[in-house]
């Protein structure tokens, strides 16, 4: 049941007509009201039990739609919201799906707290993130949940112009890129130090991999140019752009969580 739900049911437990409007008895027969007795809503069951990965994700519902000009200073950014593609959810659903057998618990936290320590969110996370910003962070949501191991998934900037989720377009009858660059940090829960890390990459990470797959430095698609939205409100009701984000968000944390969460075997008994 839902909070309105049993706000609902306390409301009609406090009050005098157990929450019911009671016709007047008539004069000729007056009859005893029988009560029933009082039902106690069931609550929403509290997730309970060991945790041995906590995951933090923050790919959010961020989406950026960045025009490049023919000069850095003629670039043109914008943002729009894509909530309903849920992508922090597909991150922890990859999580499990790449620790079979092991607790996953997502650990929550609010657009608020995302901002705090006097920093803005997107500075936070930005290009130009000190990997002990991460690490607060990570210590200070602990808290609420403690796990063996916090893994934290991220927005990346790539080798171009090019960062986090969104899509671009080049000037000159450029290409229109549809990209996904995410980055990955597994953090021991206890001391909170940092056991592995990578980009979340859809191929192996070689060279010549990079060169041939990964011109912007990370997962992307060249698009039609006509594929670029006219308007950013257009982006979050656009199935095309959605499925392809949720598709190389999926490839890429499939293909690299794996390495990342595996602990190493214990050294054999003599």
């Amino acid at each position: 049941m839902n909070l309105l739900a049993a706000a609902l049911v306390s409301y009609a437990l406090l009050s005098p007509t157990g929450g019911q409007v009671q016709p007047a008895p008539k004069p000729e027969v007056v009859r005893p009201t029988v009560r029933k007795p009082a039902t106690v809503a069931p609550t929403r069951p509290v997730e309970t039990g060991p945790c041995q990965i906590g995951v933090i994700p923050i790919a959010g519902d961020l989406f950026m739609v960045e025009k490049f000009g023919p000069f850095r200073s003629l670039d043109k950014y914008s943002r729009t919201s894509v909530a309903a593609w849920a992508l922090d959810d597909l991150v922890v659903s990859r999580v499990r799906a790449a620790a079979p057998g092991i607790a996953v618990k997502r650990i929550p936290f609010t657009r608020e707290e995302l901002k705090s320590g006097g920093r803005e969110g997107q500075k936070l996370f930005s290009s130009y993130r000190i990997a002990s910003d991460l690490e607060d962070f990570v210590r200070f949501l602990a808290p609420k949940v403690q796990c063996e191991r916090y893994v934290m998934v991220h927005r990346h900037g790539g080798s171009q112009r090019e960062y986090g989720i969104g899509i671009s377009q080049y000037p000159f009858n450029g290409p229109v890129h549809l990209f996904a660059m995410m980055y990955i940090r597994v953090y021991d829960g206890t001391t909170f130090a940092l056991i592995k890390e990578a980009p979340a990459l859809m191929t192996e990470d070689t060279f010549s991999e990079r060169l041939l797959h990964y011109p912007l430095g990370g997962p992307s698609t060249q698009l039609d140019r006509a594929m670029f939205p006219e308007k950013p409100a257009d982006v979050a009701n656009n199935p095309a752009l959605r499925d392809g984000v949720r598709t190389m968000l999926t490839k890429s944390l499939d293909k690299t969580l794996p390495a990342l969460l595996q602990r190493p075997a214990p050294p054999p008994s003599r």
